[in-house]
């Protein structure tokens, strides 16, 4: 805590001094300005002193427990007065680069042993952790000659997830609808199973013909018969979040996109009643989300995939195997979103096919949107030269692209690949067919 002039201090000086200059020609005694410095100064002494003797106000933030990247939400800035007096506090916060806000600096006045709050707006730019800096208040002394610098403590860590708000609200949208709207050619089911395995609860979308009225009665709720062959389904989510994942496309990074994709994935896997498991790795596997079903443990997805941010490092696909081998030892279907423009092709391929062998595998690859420029339908520009050697590039880096594209067929992994804003609805169109034919 530490104390500074105010800018009411700073006028007296300056008149102070502005008058030494007009009465230094005449014969008025120096005595006269030395007990106005002396006047001014002891007023300044009291003052410092009244303001160390009374308790500081206490300055606290209050940060919304959880956040939704692009959606406007508030800080509660919130000032206690434990002195006798009122007090006028003026507080600057320190939101994070990755936060807009809006009317950062605010003005509180809070009376004699109260409290008051002041808010702001501000609207993350970024999915992740983010923290803030040291806030920091400013109080007036009781002659106003002096500021206390007060810091802000109580929360300063904003968890910012992504915008599922579309997914979670299951219960008000019709689940068929949901995948049509983005993007997924929902077809309907053929070789309905006659095994009987449990029965849930109903849900927007399903068979009438497999309401079962007696328990519905029972139960005082629509439940429907669920068939063996709608189980057993397990399905793994790996997100890479090496450095090519770092690039930007439309202001966001293909991890932004791949992250998008993988919960609209689980979403559509908790809702068919799949046991669905999320693993993110760069050089190694950061993380390991145990198979869920329910569709209230979306949230522990929304959760695992929040802090997930691209490292400048090289993507380890071994590392990816073998973590997938001691944790997930039942055969599933392994979804890979990634991107190897650059890559060298032998571990990639090693790594996928070894796999491959014991589970089904999708390599979904995200496309940087600068290799369509060497399709042969797409328009020439006259760049000369430069131009010339850029497209010979792009070409040798697209040449290589379908070339490990065919290899890993051969190897029994089906791939993907797509521009980021293709990824969620075709990736969710690929586990639908893939689920219709198991």
């Amino acid at each position: 805590m530490t104390w500074s002039p105010s800018g009411n201090t700073l006028l007296v000086a300056a008149g102070w001094l502005a008058l030494t200059l007009i009465l230094l020609p005449s014969q008025v005694p120096g005595t006269v300005l030395g007990l106005s410095a002396a006047l001014a100064c002891g007023l300044a002494a009291i003052d410092w002193i009244l303001c160390w003797r009374e308790p500081a106000a206490e300055v606290s933030r209050e940060l919304p427990a959880r956040s939704v990247i692009g959606t406007r939400t508030t800080v509660v800035l919130r000032v206690q007065n434990p002195s006798r007096r009122d007090v006028s506090v003026r507080v600057l916060d320190a939101p994070p680069r990755e936060i807009e806000a809006e009317g950062e600096q605010l003005t509180i006045d809070v009376g004699p042993g109260g409290t008051a709050s002041g808010h702001y707006a501000i609207r993350p730019l970024r999915r992740g952790d983010h923290d803030f800096g040291r806030g920091v208040a400013f109080s007036a002394s009781p002659l106003r000659l002096w500021h206390r610098r007060i810091e802000a403590h109580g929360d300063h860590r904003l968890r910012v997830y992504p915008d599922a708000h579309g997914l979670l609200r299951s219960r008000a949208l019709d689940p068929r609808k949901l995948l049509e709207r983005l993007g997924a050619k929902v077809s309907p089911r053929r070789g309905e199973g006659l095994d009987f395995e449990s029965l849930r609860d109903y849900v927007p979308g399903d068979d009438p013909r497999r309401l079962d009225w007696a328990a519905s009665a029972r139960r005082g709720r629509p439940v429907v018969r669920q068939y063996q062959h709608e189980r057993n389904h397990n399905v793994v989510i790996a997100l890479d979040s090496s450095r090519l994942m770092a690039a930007r496309i439309a202001g966001r990074t293909k991890l932004d996109y791949a992250v998008d994709a993988a919960l609209v994935l689980g979403y559509a896997g908790l809702v068919s009643g799949d046991r669905v498991a999320m693993a993110l790795f760069d050089d190694r596997l950061h993380g390991f989300l145990a198979p869920r079903c329910r569709r209230a443990d979306f949230g522990a997805m929304l959760d695992f995939l929040r802090p997930a941010q691209p490292q400048p490092v090289e993507p380890n696909f071994q590392a990816l195997v073998r973590g997938l081998a001691a944790r997930q030892r039942q055969r599933s279907l392994v979804v890979v979103l990634t991107d190897f423009v650059e890559l060298e092709a032998t571990p990639l391929l090693a790594s996928l096919a070894a796999l491959a062998r014991h589970h089904r595998v999708l390599l979904v690859a995200l496309r940087d949107p600068l290799l369509n420029e060497v399709h042969p339908r797409a328009p020439r520009s006259a760049g000369g030269a430069a131009d010339f050697l850029r497209r010979i590039v792009l070409g040798d880096l697209a040449h290589h692209r379908q070339r490990v594209l065919l290899r890993l067929q051969r190897a029994a992994v089906q791939t993907l690949d797509l521009a980021p804003s293709e990824v969620t609805g075709e990736t969710l169109n690929r586990y639908l067919a893939l689920r219709q034919a198991s």
